[in-house]
């Protein structure tokens, strides 16, 4: 927190705070991340349950049924648990149950899956992004350049910048900030030759030629000053900013004619502003010229520019999902994982157990249903017949479905009140299982971290941790509500 600055009461005020809207960014930016990363965790444990007594059927076969069902248990539990054993993220767990229960999923299912890779090749990415977004305020002299610009400086701040103007030479926007302090001292020789270094590091920045001018008028050099607020114009031609400064340089040379047509100009673009610009001259005389702040494009360029910290944050973010490689291997770990499931791909569907979506019998040889789900071959066969060919067999037949349907329902039902989403994944409902646990995960994250992850370097005065609780609880109730109203498969379908 920066001290010595009043608590800011009004969001409408907040908003004019880069620091403010950059942690309002950080924070949602990690609220989507930790939801995602919670909702494929949930997802993964779904796929266990939907698909545990497929892999312990095959189990039991490649053993000949020569050892207890306790111990084939056992055995399986370890094969799913084997990242345990490592020191493995959530989402290494994710992505090994995808590879064990390959042969099972569904078509949904398996495009999830390569949605979840995507994120893994991105994940270095991703973790850099939030890792900016933490470390703002302590990389790049981030919150000095902010609180000068904004004249909320402190000695501590003016030390800083000087300390990395002369580790950083080739930095040209603490330059540009330095020279601003000069510029308030009034030394504004020193800040014309610390602008002139910074045009030498990028000749064609604009804030830079005018801020340049305003120093120039500070030591007289007219002439020179008229021509970078010209160099100003030629780079930003809408900018009201140039053309008012050009009109008030005018002013101090007596040349009202073309201090009249710069601030008609600088009117002609945008009136409000212009009139806002007079009202403060008007207030303030000492300060005639425009200064303009670090643009909030900059500001995130700098937030996120690579830095050691940086870096050490983005690595443990990333370890915190992940764990066991480095985040440079990302790339690697999803190019890997596409291999293995390219290949698992090619195994004959034979070699593992279905369950027919119909009938609920789990089967090596079948087909599908017209909508991508599995089916034994007796009800592809009864499906395919005509109602008139009918006979006891198919009526026996008849009666297992009906029953397995009615079984599914009430079965679904529990799963979806244990856990939104649950129901809706083992009954083949992906989407809307997905969407539910998605919902679920983040009215949780809501709950336990009342939506802050991360702090704003400007004391707010506003505390929403309880609201976002509140709010999330809500979530919750509606999700459970949605599930008990909505059941994700209802009888006869």
């Amino acid at each position: 927190m920066i001290p010595g600055i009043s608590s800011i009461s009004f969001l409408k005020e907040l908003a004019a705070f880069w620091p403010f809207v950059s942690t309002l960014l950080g924070n949602g930016y990690f609220f989507v991340i930790t939801a995602t990363i919670l909702t494929l965790f949930l997802m993964g444990i779904g796929l266990m349950v939907k698909y545990s007594p497929n892999l312990l059927h095959d189990i039991k076969n490649s053993t000949n049924n020569d050892l207890p069902v306790l111990g084939l248990k056992l055995w399986m539990a370890l094969i799913l648990l084997i990242p345990i054993f490592f020191d493995a993220g959530p989402l290494w767990f994710v992505l090994w149950w995808f590879i064990v229960l390959w042969g099972y999923v569904n078509k949904a299912e398996k495009r999830i899956a390569f949605v979840f890779i995507s994120i893994i090749f991105m994940s270095s990415w991703i973790s850099h992004i939030g890792a900016g977004f933490i470390t703002y305020a302590h990389t790049q002299v981030n919150r000095e350049i902010f609180n000068i610009d904004h004249h909320l400086s402190t000695t501590k701040d003016t030390l800083a910048i000087a300390s990395w103007t002369q580790k950083h030479p080739d930095d040209a926007e603490p330059l540009n900030t330095k020279a601003l302090l000069e510029m308030k001292k009034g030394n504004h020789a020193e800040a014309v030759n610390l602008l002139s270094r910074s045009l030498d590091i990028e000749p064609n920045n604009y804030r830079f030629y005018n801020h340049l001018g305003i120093a120039l008028v500070g030591v007289e050099r007219t002439t020179e000053a008229s021509k970078a607020f010209d160099n100003a114009i030629a780079l930003d031609p809408d900018n009201i900013v140039y053309y008012y400064n050009v009109s008030r340089l005018y002013q101090t040379t007596y040349n009202l004619y073309d201090a009249e047509r710069a601030i008609q100009k600088a009117s002609s673009i945008d009136p409000k502003k212009v009139r806002h610009f007079l009202d403060y001259e008007e207030k303030n005389q000492d300060n005639r010229f425009i200064m303009e702040p670090v643009p909030v494009s900059r500001l995130l360029s700098r937030q996120m520019k690579q830095s050691g910290q940086l870096k050490d944050v983005a690595d443990s973010l990333w370890h915190m999902a992940f764990g066991i490689f480095t985040r440079s291997s990302a790339i690697y770990i999803s190019l890997a994982a596409l291999l293995i499931l390219f290949l698992l791909s090619h195994l004959p569907e034979e070699k593992f157990t279905k369950r027919c979506n119909r009938c609920g019998k789990l089967y090596y040889s079948g087909t599908l249903s017209k909508s991508g789900y599995p089916m034994c071959l007796q009800c592809h066969w009864i499906e395919t017949k005509a109602k008139k060919q009918m006979n006891s067999i198919l009526h026996t037949k008849a009666e297992e479905i009906k029953q397995y349907r009615i079984n599914n329902t009430l079965n679904t039902s529990k799963l979806e009140l244990i856990l939104p989403g649950l129901g809706s994944l083992a009954g083949n409902r992906t989407t809307r299982g997905i969407l539910r646990m998605f919902a679920f995960s983040a009215a949780l994250i809501l709950f336990l971290t009342g939506g802050r992850f991360i702090y704003s370097i400007i004391p707010t005065g506003n505390d929403l941790t309880g609201l976002m609780r509140l709010f999330g609880v809500m979530i919750a109730a509606l999700v459970y509500w949605r599930a008990y109203k909505s059941p994700p498969v209802k009888y006869g379908v």
